[in-house]
């Protein structure tokens, strides 16, 4: 009886702790360009979708961890009309990994920031509908940033607008290619994504 009446008091804090955390899924679609290949605005467009853990640690504050399948890439279409015959198609799927602080405010509202860890599954390079060799590999492993605002529509549902952005070189350096940039770190070409997400949280959020 003594013994289970400490392995209670052990696991009590452990209890009260849990209630704090909440699951939930997400999903989504993006625009995208790719900094540094020449090639100027949002053309391309992707999805993603996941799920997410956050851990609410004060009325205001706290942190949610993700994973996520998430396309990215860049695109241009020919234009016939003034003698531009080219079109071009970059497609990369990764695995994502946010990490975001969150902030609530105005009861409802959350502006997040935090660190994403992307990890390449696949890509195509294509021209005029045919695939083409990278001339600098992509990275198998890169990081990248959100800036983000959220808005919860009832306790469980929750729209989002963010700004997701490369803090490293997407392509492996070394051999610089032309219209390559310099942000940030290194120069080399870089992910520029704005997406707008619905989340579902499995446990309704406290205004």
């Amino acid at each position: 009886m003594s013994r289970i009446l400490v392995c209670f008091l052990f696991l009590l804090p452990l209890m009260s702790f849990s209630q704090k955390f909440n699951g939930g899924i997400l999903a989504g679609g993006n625009v995208s360009q790719v900094d540094g290949d020449t090639y100027e605005g949002y053309h391309k467009i992707g999805y993603q979708a996941g799920a997410f853990v956050s851990l609410r640690v004060s009325r205001h504050s706290s942190f949610q961890m993700e994973m996520e399948y998430f396309q990215k890439g860049s695109r241009k279409v020919s234009n016939p009309d003034k003698g531009d015959m080219d079109d071009y198609l970059l497609r990369i799927h990764y695995l994502e990994i946010p990490l975001l602080y969150q902030y609530t405010f105005a009861k409802r509202v959350q502006a997040e920031v935090g660190p994403v860890a992307d990890v390449l599954l696949g890509s195509y390079d294509g021209y005029n509908g045919q695939p083409v060799p990278n001339l600098v590999p992509l990275r198998t492993i890169t990081l990248a940033g959100i800036l983000g605002i959220a808005c919860y529509i009832t306790p469980h549902l929750k729209a989002g607008f963010r700004l997701n952005y490369s803090l490293l070189s997407i392509r492996q350096t070394g051999n610089p290619q032309p219209g390559y940039r310099r942000i940030f770190f290194e120069t080399g070409q870089y992910n520029n994504v704005l997406s707008l997400t619905l989340s579902w949280d499995f446990r309704k959020f406290e205004f």
